[in-house]
């Protein structure tokens, strides 16, 4: 484990508890997406794992658990998905540009990881271009999942 990798993993942690602090308030009616985010990456990393599309090679939080990312699982993903659902916008054009960046942006980072570090690995014929379309469509789902909970009606919420 490099310090690299150690970084990464806490302060990825860092930035997302840091930004749902900074805006904590309204965000309370986001945590259901917030857990069934993180039962949807579990699900698929559980999913990877058995179909050896991607894996995890080190760990510095809970390095005994090998099948998912607890960093990214169960604290950023979570938060990531909360601030999707919150700030995304509300006309179809919008939100396709909204999760264009969101996506390409983790995508970017995620390559990154794969290439440069030990934390991630893509097995056989799994692609950053598998990862895209995936995170791309994930996106819609939870938003799928906030409105399903909430009668299908929603809030705006600016950024700023």
């Amino acid at each position: 484990m490099t310090i690299l990798e150690g970084l990464i993993q806490y302060g990825s942690i860092s930035f997302a508890i840091i930004a749902l602090i900074w805006k904590r308030d309204g965000m309370k009616k986001y945590v259901p997406v917030g857990l069934f985010a993180s039962f949807y990456a579990n699900l698929w990393c559980y999913l990877a794992i058995y179909f050896n599309l991607w894996g995890y090679h080190h760990h510095k939080i809970l390095p005994l658990i090998r099948d998912i990312s607890v960093p990214v699982n169960v604290i950023v993903a979570p938060i990531m998905a909360m601030f999707w659902v919150r700030y995304c916008p509300l006309r179809f054009k919008e939100k396709l540009l909204w999760a264009f960046i969101w996506t390409s942006l983790l995508t970017v980072v995620e390559v990154l990881i794969e290439r440069r570090t030990n934390i991630l690995a893509y097995h056989g014929s799994y692609h950053w271009y598998h990862s895209y379309i995936l995170w791309f469509f994930t996106w819609f789902i939870w938003l799928g999942f906030h409105l399903w909970l909430n009668d299908w009606k929603r809030e705006f919420d600016s950024i700023f």
